[in-house]
């Protein structure tokens, strides 16, 4: 999952360290190790790069294309999806930024991809000072591109009438599927439009996570019965939970355990990890009291689509 950070100062020939840091001393001091070169011309500490994520220096190398640039780019796709905050899987190997439509596009050179801007789009948004795709539009496109594996996070995400961090004041702030119709009736040819209504048709605003929207893109690619969403169980105590995927039929439940259930304060409200995973033990007890089968699932499952297919297979979740 993307979220914001602290972007760290880049080392430039002209920032204020020019004395010590001439660009032939940058270049040397790359060379040797002690720097590390983003781009053309900004560089970061090794250590300060070494200690980013994966992530992260995705996020620095869309921003190096952002100082190093003439006019300002307008970004796209994933690299839009970034810096939004809409959840990307896996880290592109590219960076995207769009032309406007009849111009030079689909040409990469340096890790940057440009692509043709459809026409009729609306202006680009402006978010932690970089221009870039808006929300419907960068959620069409990766549909359109994307296996669902890949475009069904985004547009889950798109959907849930949550305000994106950094989002401009003054434009729409919330979107329906009716905003990415409108934006998908721009599209070309039939193909794309079909492409972008596949996922549509089964996105869904209750996921609450990227891993249980890929989990469920996973069900969808591989014929799975579809379960409901964040259902409400409770027992003669009281309301027990909402788990992440619910198969009454079958009596089961699906849990995706991410890693931030364990290490966000978000999640954890107050409690060590240790509490977290008690309480997460004694619910899964009310759960099977009640007569229903709690599977869990983590990342590594669903990097490994294989593995999460044989634990739905063993707990019995049939095909539609």
């Amino acid at each position: 999952m993307m979220t914001t950070f602290q972007l760290p100062p880049f080392i430039t020939p002209s920032s204020k360290f020019a004395d010590e840091y001439s660009a032939r001393r940058l270049a040397r001091q790359a060379a040797s190790g002690q720097l590390f070169r983003i781009h053309r011309g900004l560089y970061l500490p090794t250590e300060v790069w070494d200690s980013l994520l994966p992530w992260e220096k995705y996020r620095m190398r869309i921003q190096a294309v952002h100082e190093s640039a003439r006019n300002a780019p307008v970004f796209a796709r994933e690299s839009a999806a970034q810096i939004m905050g809409l959840p990307v899987i896996g880290v592109p190997s590219e960076v995207q930024t769009v032309v406007s439509p009849g111009r030079s596009g689909g040409q990469s050179n340096r890790g940057v991809r440009r692509v043709n801007a459809v026409a009729g789009d609306p202006p680009p948004w402006e978010m932690f000072g970089v221009f870039l795709t808006p929300p419907p539009q960068t959620a069409r496109d990766l549909a359109v591109r994307l296996p669902l594996t890949g475009s069904l996070p985004t547009m889950d995400k798109l959907l849930q009438r949550i305000p994106l961090s950094g989002s401009p004041g003054n434009p729409q702030q919330f979107f329906s599927e009716d905003d990415v119709r409108a934006a998908t009736a721009l599209l070309p040819n039939a193909t794309q439009r079909g492409r972008v209504e596949r996922v549509l048709t089964v996105a869904d605003p209750l996921s609450e996570s990227a891993g249980e929207s890929l989990s469920r893109a996973i069900m969808i690619e591989h014929g799975f019965k579809l379960p409901a969403l964040q259902t409400f169980i409770s027992d003669s105590r009281g309301f027990i939970g909402r788990p992440d995927f619910d198969w009454e039929e079958q009596k089961t439940f699906g849990e995706f355990d991410g890693y931030e259930k364990y290490s966000s304060q978000k999640y954890l409200r107050g409690r060590t990890p240790a509490q977290v995973v008690v309480a997460e033990k004694l619910r899964e007890d009310r759960l099977r009291a009640k007569g229903y089968n709690v599977i869990r699932w983590i990342w590594e499952d669903l990097r490994d689509p294989r593995r999460l297919i044989q634990l739905l297979h063993e707990a019995g979740i049939p095909l539609r």
